[in-house]
């Protein structure tokens, strides 16, 4: 058994030798890197807005705590802003993947900020059971007015925008999304 272990051992170090230096640009190793966003010089220059490669706009909101939060705050971090309801199926169904990629990655400079269209909702209490009921431990914000998501042109639920350390949108993704998704999607953000 232990001979077997240290072949197999051996084909994987010839293999990423392989892949690394002898096929270079072509190996699998570098198909990963070239997935990532190039990173963006003077993004402070880029105009705020909603489409990709702009500023994503800032905005002050209360968390469910109470506390003033903004998305400024967060600058420096690798973001997921997701626009939900608790009364919303794909929410729902999305909202563990969530909690399961936050889970692996707040260490690594990643935060998910779960923006709650409160405004759409029948009480506070709902959002409060809803997060109760699935143990999220990411911030969860409110939007009690409805401002953020007008800003934002939210039309569908649930609606993610991946916003890299600059503060710079990504990409935008409306629906539910699984892990998998998720993951790539945050892999890929500078």
């Amino acid at each position: 058994m232990r001979k077997f272990m240290i072949i197999i051992t051996l084909i994987v170090l010839v293999l990423f030798v392989v892949d690394k230096f002898v096929l270079k640009e072509k190996g699998l190793i570098n198909k990963v890197e070239e997935n990532k966003y190039e990173v963006i010089k003077d993004a402070d220059t880029l105009p705020v807005g909603i489409k990709v490669e702009n500023q994503a706009p800032n905005f002050r909101v209360k968390d469910l705590s109470g506390n003033q939060v903004s998305l400024a705050d967060y600058r420096g971090k690798k973001v997921l802003l997701n626009f939900w309801a608790s009364w919303c199926p794909p929410c729902k169904a999305e909202m563990p993947h969530m909690e399961e990629l936050y889970k692996e990655h707040k260490e690594d400079g990643f935060v998910i900020l779960a923006l709650n269209m409160t405004n759409t909702e029948d009480s506070l209490e709902d959002v409060t059971t809803f997060v109760e009921e699935q143990k999220l431990t990411f911030p969860i914000l409110l939007d009690e007015k409805g401002e953020v998501s007008a800003e934002y042109e939210i039309l569908a639920y649930p609606t993610s925008y991946f916003i890299d350390s600059s503060g710079v949108i990504r990409n935008k993704v409306t629906g539910a999304l699984d892990k998998e998704k998720m993951d790539k999607e945050l892999m890929r953000l500078p």
